[in-house]
């Protein structure tokens, strides 16, 4: 009797399965991971992404997490009875012209999740959109802001078609397209521009005259184009991307 039993406790614990952090079954989320993929436009896994859990509960209370080379990441957040619930955030920091630029990553899934369920999150890299699926059109869109400051003494503002040609590749080491484009009605600002280092030209659509340009703070006179990076806005790593436009006449 002492041999059959024991036969079936040993049974017993060959089918239990241990407790490990591997990859979930069908991308499904375990207690307390949190994981998911980040892709670039082409659905290319990107590298070295990071992905923050915000606690919606205690301010900046964090745990970060970071793609590996087929863009896959996989980290735990505390499962205490008190942890409360996450959100999730995605950036990548890409070197470009000797500078380093901070991406945001597009989100879909924006939805709080329970630090005990876990969740399955992914994230696309990609230069221009929507920041998440919930952005309607006040938000600030991922792409770069050229802000024009023009002489209105002697230019109407709609009249300004602005050109601007990309300078090599983009930051995503993709190829820009030329941009062509007329100032909104009203509005000092072109915005969603992929960003990257441009040649910028300016013409009086109306008149055809072609108008000098000069980037903001640099003490220049106006030329009949400009080539520029756009730059962090405010302080370095601010995840938004300016440049200043002058516009006048030559």
């Amino acid at each position: 009797m002492k041999q059959i039993l024991m036969m079936v406790l040993l049974g017993a614990v060959a089918c239990t399965k241990p407790e490990v952090e591997g990859p979930q079954e069908h991308g499904k989320s375990g207690q307390g991971i949190v994981q998911g993929r980040v892709v670039d436009s082409q659905g290319k896994g990107v590298a070295n992404a990071e992905i923050i859990a915000n606690s919606t509960d205690m301010y900046d209370k964090t745990t970060t997490g970071y793609t590996d080379g087929q863009g896959n990441y996989r980290f735990k957040v505390p499962t205490g009875i008190a942890e409360g619930s996450y959100t999730l955030s995605g950036s990548l920091t890409v070197k470009y012209h000797n500078r380093n630029y901070r991406m945001v990553l597009y989100q879909e899934d924006t939805r709080a999740f329970s630090a005990y369920d876990g969740a399955v999150r992914n994230f696309v890299f990609r230069l221009t959109g929507k920041r998440t699926a919930n952005d309607d059109e006040t938000a600030t869109p991922l792409g770069a802001t050229l802000e024009v400051y023009h002489d209105f003494n002697h230019i109407a503002l709609e009249n300004i078609e602005l050109t601007l040609e990309p300078e090599g590749p983009l930051v995503d080491g993709s190829t820009g397209k030329k941009l062509v484009t007329m100032m909104p009605r009203g509005d000092y600002h072109i915005k969603d521009i992929p960003l990257g280092k441009y040649t910028i030209s300016a013409r009086d659509k109306v008149t055809g005259r072609r108008l000098g340009v000069s980037i903001q703070d640099s003490s220049r006179d106006y030329a009949p184009s400009v080539t520029a990076l756009f730059e962090d806005e405010d302080f370095e790593g601010s995840e938004h991307f300016r440049l200043g436009l002058l516009v006048g006449v030559l």
